[in-house]
């Protein structure tokens, strides 16, 4: 019989750089402030809080997790 090989993968993450920190930052600012302003209007439908964040500068990704 052959003998069976095993490789091992190892991966690491690398900080982001300086620049995608900060935007990163600036996202989970502006997510922040829609999320306060959403509870503050008391939005109870995924309608009524899509109408509140909508203006904000946000990936739809971001205004979905609302």
């Amino acid at each position: 019989m052959a003998a069976t090989t095993t490789k091992t993968l190892e991966a690491t993450l690398a900080p982001p750089t300086a620049h995608k920190e900060r935007k990163l930052c600036d996202l989970l600012e502006i997510y922040r402030e829609g999320l306060h302003e959403a509870f503050d209007a008391g939005c109870d439908t995924m309608s009524a809080t899509s109408d509140v964040v909508t203006p904000y500068d946000l990936p739809y990704q971001a205004k979905a997790a609302l």
